[in-house]
C-alpha cells in the first residue's frame, strides 16, 4: 500500500505541476490577451496620431499651393500689365517715330528746296556781282589815274 501511497503522491504532485503548469499558462493567456489589447490600442492611437499628421500635412501642402498659386496669379496679372504698358509704349514711340520721319522728311525737302533756290539765286546773282567787281576795278583804275593826273598836274 504504500507504492500505492507512493505513487499517490507522485501522481498528485504531478497533478500539481500541471495545475501550476496550467495556472501559469492560462496567467500567459490573460497577459498575451492584455498585451494585444494595448498592441491594438497603441496601433489604434499610432494609426490616428499618423492619420492626424497626414491630414495637417495635406493641409499645409494645400495651404502652400494656394498661397503660390495666388502668388503666381497676381504675378501674372502683373506683368500682363507691364506687358500692356510695354506695348502701349511701343506704339506710342513707334507714332512719334513715324511722324518724327515725317517731319524730318518734310523739312529735307523744305532745305533741299531753299538750298536750290539759294543756289538759282547765286547763279543768278554770280553774273551781276562779278561785273559789279570789273566795274568796281575799272573805276578804282580810272580813280587811280585821274590821282596821278591831279598829281602831276598840279
Amino acid at each position: 500500500m504504500q507504492d500505492i501511497e507512493t505513487v499517490n503522491q507522485k501522481l498528485r504532485d504531478t497533478l500539481e505541476e500541471y495545475n501550476k503548469e496550467f495556472a501559469d499558462v492560462k496567467n500567459h493567456k490573460v497577459i498575451i490577451k492584455t498585451l494585444k489589447e494595448k498592441s491594438t490600442k497603441y496601433e489604434q492611437t499610432l494609426s490616428n496620431k499618423a492619420e492626424s499628421l497626414a491630414l495637417g500635412k495635406e493641409q499645409k501642402l494645400q495651404n502652400d499651393f494656394t498661397e503660390k498659386e495666388r502668388k503666381l496669379q497676381k504675378t501674372q496679372t502683373f506683368l500682363a500689365s507691364k506687358f500692356e504698358e510695354a506695348d502701349h509704349k511701343v506704339q506710342v514711340l513707334q507714332t512719334a517715330l513715324k511722324s518724327t520721319q515725317t517731319e524730318l522728311c518734310d523739312l529735307k525737302a523744305k532745305y533741299d528746296a531753299e538750298s536750290n533756290a539759294k543756289v538759282d539765286e547765286v547763279k543768278v546773282i554770280r553774273p551781276c556781282l562779278e561785273r559789279a567787281n570789273h566795274r568796281a576795278e575799272v573805276v578804282q583804275r580810272e580813280t587811280e589815274i585821274l590821282g596821278w593826273i591831279l598829281r602831276f598836274s598840279g
